[in-house]
């Protein structure tokens, strides 16, 4: 009998960064894993992009008496990585009306599609339970699937004076980092540029940039960039210093490029209609104002 043993960072070896290994942890069991060891930390790669916030502030829905049981799109959870993501968190805090009965929820649903109506059959994470009537923490987790796009969706109730709110939703990414760090600070720069905010022009210009400033490293390493485009980078705290960063950053920006794409193609679609004025009563303590 052989005394050859194999260990899971013989597996690390054969697989990029354990992301099949990690693959079946929480993200709470994979980061512990990496912290066991600093040879662990180095084969897992993880790392965790800085949060990216949906809306600053509190988000007010109202459920008419009628429709208020359908379920809404809202917002979409952007990849920033898909292929390098090991899981996902959606956080905020959230309650109801205050009173009567609880019907508010939320959920999280994953599509091929940029197109169409909730699907059950999409859900990737939901609440179990419905809203109470004070705020409450939040977190919904899931792992994205390459090529799916993800949206939070809600329901607020119906029968008349049902309201949900949400207050500070973010996003947390737990991600393969296999660029010697450069995703997260990458990322981060970008988030503190504002570069996921709502301006499609900027990834669009950002991704030909980088797309340029990767092509133009030589096989040894060294760079044939312009001086003004490193200056341009540099300005944005962006790191162009080497062949690590560019691809990192390109990673990043080819994502925000594609996410303004879909946003485009399906912009407005399965969002919740305005209400009627017969509804408006429904939704207000006080009545309509006219």
């Amino acid at each position: 009998m052989s005394d050859d043993t194999v260990s899971i960072r013989d597996f690390f070896r054969f697989d990029l960064c354990g992301k099949r290994v990690l693959s079946f942890l929480t993200a709470k069991d994979a980061l512990s894993f990496a912290r066991t060891s600093k040879e662990n930390k180095d084969a897992s790669c993880l790392s965790i992009l800085d949060p990216v916030k949906l809306h600053d502030g509190t988000v007010p829905w109202y459920g008419s008496y009628a429709t208020g049981d359908n379920k809404y799109r809202w917002k979409e959870i952007h990849m920033p990585v898909t292929s390098h993501t090991h899981s996902v968190q959606f956080s905020c805090i959230w309650k109801d009306q205050g009173s009567g009965d609880r019907k508010g929820r939320l959920y999280i649903a994953g599509s091929c599609k940029s197109k169409g109506s909730f699907r059950d059959d999409d859900v990737v994470c939901c609440t179990h339970s419905d809203a109470e009537h004070e705020y409450q923490p939040l977190r919904l987790r899931f792992v994205p699937e390459e090529g799916k796009r993800y949206f939070v969706w809600y329901k607020v109730g119906a029968g008349g004076g049902h309201q949900l709110y949400i207050r500070n939703p973010v996003v947390h990414y737990l991600i393969y980092d296999n660029f010697e760090g450069y995703l997260v600070r990458q990322q981060r720069a970008l988030v503190a540029k504002g570069a996921y905010n709502d301006a499609p022009l900027f990834p669009l210009l950002l991704r030909a940039i980088a797309l340029h400033a990767q092509r133009s490293f030589t096989d040894d390493g060294e760079s044939m960039i312009d001086r003004s485009i490193i200056d341009a980078l540099e300005d944005l705290d962006l790191s162009p210093s080497n062949k690590n960063a560019m691809d990192a950053l390109v990673v990043l920006a080819s994502s925000m490029y594609k996410a303004v794409r879909d946003e485009e193609s399906g912009k407005d679609d399965g969002k919740q209609p305005a209400p009627t004025w017969q509804e408006l009563d429904y939704m207000t303590d006080d009545g309509p104002d006219y």
